[in-house]
């Protein structure tokens, strides 16, 4: 298939006018290698230009034969001038480099946003970068899902929940790409607190929370997609820092033709308590630690040929001792992610290039129990889901207001569980599926610069039923004046693999994921996205965003399977829908900037003849982040930079007891046998029908640079929960009362996971 396409696309290449000539080629960072997104590439004196796409690649068309002054500009960076001789027939490859401006990095932010309005189909398209990571206030040291969880549409379950809730979907409905490489868990660091990814090693996080385009599928609610840097080809440079509880580094550098890149995370406390204990003779440990690590290779051998190698992993290990050294027992717990991808980017012709793609994607969970004295009780039990993947995208430039693009994927899965004892290994058989998608994509500017239409369809094959599905994708985008947007968007969206373990349970480590079988269709959902954007001036834009989605075929766990569930066989089919209004406001001064997101969302779903709001239905979310230069006038803290979060959130559902009665029986205590004892039972109400309070909270975040031992670096101070709000988090009735004498009658006691501020502080160190 892959095959066909190729020459598929060569074929349309043969039509190229040879009257004319063509200048392509990519932009990138001077100083780095980076690709720059977005920069304006215009020949002086005509009409013709282009910009750079997501890839750093331009393409210009259709030039008269003679000689040109091509002009590449870019906000922040040095304005770059090319004399160019064009000959008919020939297109000329310009691969240029720019030097970064002293203008702040934010200015070329504001630019790549501009650049979207004027030229992109997009809705609901959230853009991150490592340095906006790091200035938001976290626990411990900067978080990618943290961020993303102060944007329109985003809600979090609790002050440290670090899993995705988009726009009325849970968790698992989310597809998580590193480089190509699928995250099955990306939250699942010190029991869900902290995301997988170190900032330090993004270039680009970008999360499309709803409608995405057609070369994206296999979930129902949203995309994250995250690229790691690619390695500074110009020099040799790193950079160490140490948090609260961890310490990590990232060293990058040129290799012939290319660069490579690695960078490292590890907690500490462990092996701090280990040297406390060595050296002070105390049997003290810390059973617990967790790492990720990220390497990168770029090889270049020609202009029209890239080689991407990205390999990645990360665990939690939880391993203690009880009982003497003599005869003890062991218990460890481990669990991560893990994986690779090549990819292989080939301009094959200026008005094609393309991306081949192959993954292998890992996530595990294994189980020790290990009896030194008796080994006939060892257990050991393994789940683990494994996906390989091949993929080939194709981008084909028309012209300067059509581009195609279609691609192929293979994915083949396969999920193992199983346990080990003295008499053998036990376990259900492997299950494997197959999945095969093709998407075909087009984008016309039919009224140029006013009306943008973009038509997608994705078609799938999925092995378990002998399934044939295909899920339209539609984009329009109408622009009224210089300033001004409309946007639209529909689609619809399969997905073939879900968890079995609940997505409303207020804490989990990680998911167990499962395919889909032949006895249950695959749950789809319906986007329509409504919005509005406008710029106010090149500092300050507004996005208004409606939705509304629609889900059916949805396996839901039942209610008592909150934590766990059973096997595939005893999750429940159901539909829902959620809606909302998303509004988003930025504003950037000199020294000042900061947005405020609103969220207005309902969010339902229907099981049997149960019909519920699940827990992280949030009706109202407001997220305030201002961020601030400190003016010289300011002992101390002058010159540093001081961020401000402050969230106001309305109660989520929970699920509460509407009566209670003292249950009787005859007592089994010897002592007693004769006396009759009682215990309280509880009567539950509807599913999740009450609310909690409401939450809210301030944070803050202060850097200052430094210098250490002649090398420049920065320091930092966040304090979470400024104020010691006490958001309850969930309630309990408790059968003592405040003094520890038992009640009477059951007390109910709310329940706050971060009462009080929080600090955490740590420094970096570049060179």
């Amino acid at each position: 298939m892959v095959k066909n396409l190729l020459v598929f696309g060569f074929l349309i290449c043969l039509l190229y006018s040879s009257e004319f000539g063509g200048v392509n080629g990519f932009v990138n960072d001077a100083t780095n290698g980076e690709k720059l997104v977005y920069v304006n590439v215009v020949i002086e004196n005509t009409q013709l230009g282009a910009s750079t796409d997501e890839k750093g690649y331009y393409f210009i068309q259709k030039i008269p034969e003679g000689t040109y002054q091509i002009t590449f500009s870019y906000i922040g960076y040095e304005t770059v001038q090319k004399i160019v001789n064009i000959l008919p027939g020939k297109t000329l490859t310009i691969n240029v480099e720019l030097n970064p401006t002293p203008i702040e990095l934010e200015k070329v932010v504001v630019t790549a946003d501009r650049e979207r309005f004027e030229k992109g189909v997009e809705v609901s398209h959230i853009t991150f970068t490592t340095q906006e990571i790091k200035s938001v206030p976290t626990l411990f040291e900067a978080d990618l899902i943290k961020s993303l969880q102060l944007m329109p549409g985003i809600v979090s379950m609790h002050d440290l929940s670090n899993k995705l809730y988009v726009r009325g979907g849970s968790p698992d409905e989310n597809l998580v790409l590193l480089d190509g490489i699928i995250i099955y868990n990306p939250t699942t660091h010190l029991f869900g607190l902290f995301s997988t990814f170190n900032p330090d090693a993004m270039s680009m996080a970008e999360l499309y929370a709803g409608g995405f385009p057609a070369k994206y599928g296999d979930r129902l609610s949203a995309v994250l997609d995250i690229t790691t840097k690619e390695g500074n080809s110009k020099r040799y440079q790193g950079e160490v820092g140490a948090g609260l509880i961890t310490t990590k580094f990232l060293i990058e550098g040129p290799i012939p033709k290319g660069s490579l890149l690695f960078s490292g995370r590890r907690t500490y406390f462990d092996a701090l308590v280990w040297s406390y204990s060595h050296i002070f003779n105390k049997d003290v440990s810390l059973p617990y630690y967790f790492y990720d690590g990220v390497a990168k290779i770029n090889y270049n051998p020609s202009l029209d040929n890239r080689f991407t190698f990205t390999g990645f992993g990360g665990a939690d290990i939880l391993s203690f001792t009880e009982g003497l050294s003599t005869s003890s027992e062991k218990i460890s717990l481990s669990w991560g992610n893990r994986g690779i991808s090549g990819r292989w980017r080939r301009v094959f012709n200026p008005q094609i290039y393309g991306e081949m793609l192959g993954v292998c994607s890992n996530f595990f969970t294994h189980f020790w129990y290990e009896n030194f004295t008796d080994t006939t009780q060892n257990i050991k039990l393994i789940e683990e889901i494994t996906s390989i993947s091949a993929k080939a995208d194709f981008t084909y430039l028309l012209n300067e207001n059509h581009t195609t693009e279609f691609g192929i994927q293979e994915e083949n899965l396969k999920m193992e569980q199983s346990w080990e004892v003295v008499e053998g290994l036990f376990g259900p058989p492997l299950q494997y599926s197959n999945l095969i998608g093709i998407y075909l994509q087009d984008k016309w500017v039919l009224m140029p610069p006013i009306f943008y239409l973009q038509l997608g369809i994705r078609g799938l094959y999925y092995n378990q039923g002998n399934r044939l599905i295909y899920n339209p994708r539609l984009g329009l985008k109408y622009r009224y004046g210089e300033n001004l947007a409309f946007n639209f968007s529909a689609g619809k969206y399969s997905q073939f693999l879900i968890t079995l373990n609940s997505q409303e349970s207020y804490f989990s480590i990680f998911d167990f994921w499962r395919p889909i079988d032949k006895t249950h269709s695959p749950p789809v959902s319906y986007h329509l996205i409504g919005g509005i954007e406008r710029w106010f001036g090149e500092d300050a834009n507004f996005t208004f965003e409606t939705y509304y989605k629609k889900y059916y075929n949805l396996l839901i766990p039942k209610e008592e399977d909150i934590f766990f569930s059973t096997p595939t066989e005893s999750l429940k089919v159901g539909t829902g829908y959620a809606t909302g209004i998303d509004l988003f406001f930025k504003k950037r001064f000199k020294d000042i900037s900061g947005w405020i997101s609103y969220s207005f969302a309902w969010t339902r779903r229907n099981v049997d003849d149960e019909s519920y709001y699940p827990r992280y239905d949030r009706r109202h979310n407001i997220n305030i982040t201002l961020g601030s230069i400190i003016p010289n006038l300011v002992p101390i803290l002058k010159g540093g930079r001081i961020d401000l979060h402050w969230y106001l959130g309305s109660g989520l559902p929970y699920a509460d007891m509407i009566a209670r009665y003292q249950y009787y029986f005859f007592s089994d205590n010897q002592e007693t046998p004769y006396e009759w004892e009682r215990e309280w039972h509880y009567l539950s109400g509807p599913r999740d029908f009450y609310r909690l309070p409401v939450s809210h909270c301030l944070d803050i975040h202060y850097e200052k640079g430094m210098k250490f031992f002649g090398l420049a670096g920065n320091w930092y101070l966040d304090i979470i929960n400024l104020y010691a709000r006490k958001n309850i988090a969930f309630y309990i009735y408790e059968l003592y009362d405040e003094n520890g004498d038992p009640s009477e009658i059951p007390r109910k006691v709310g329940y706050s996971i971060l009462p009080i501020p929080v600090p955490s502080f740590g420094i970096n160190i570049k060179f």
